[in-house]
């Protein structure tokens, strides 16, 4: 959209709630209010991009416009265990090379050779 110089907008009413996924059926995924207990079920396709990331009792933002969760926020730090990866090569700890690693909630990365299970 164009607007003329100097036009005026309304502000948007958000809010952002702190908030608790507790778990996935199907796929809904549940969140709970910190503040409120309210409980709000989403559907995959609403939050696609923070999906493979998320774990159970995982802390986090709710961002709501008119009662409806428009977006989550994600903490800037996540600890998740590597639940499978291939042994490094000895001899290699040094070296700046990547492997495959399968993380505890399914997520697949790369990381450096000297990473374990």
């Amino acid at each position: 959209m164009t607007y003329k110089s100097g036009t005026t907008l309304e502000q948007a009413d958000v809010a952002t709630k702190n908030a608790v996924f507790l778990y996935q059926a199907g796929d809904t995924y549940s969140f709970m209010e910190n503040d409120t207990s309210e409980m709000r079920d989403l559907s995959k396709d609403e939050i696609s991009d923070v999906v493979p990331y998320l774990k159970e009792n995982l802390d986090c933002f709710l961002v709501i416009f008119d009662d409806n969760v428009i977006s989550v926020i994600l903490p800037n730090v996540i600890e998740y265990t590597v639940a499978s990866t291939v042994p490094g090569i000895k001899g290699n700890r040094a070296s700046t090379g990547k492997k495959p690693a399968t993380m505890d909630n399914g997520l697949e990365i790369q990381v450096p050779l000297h990473v374990s299970e």
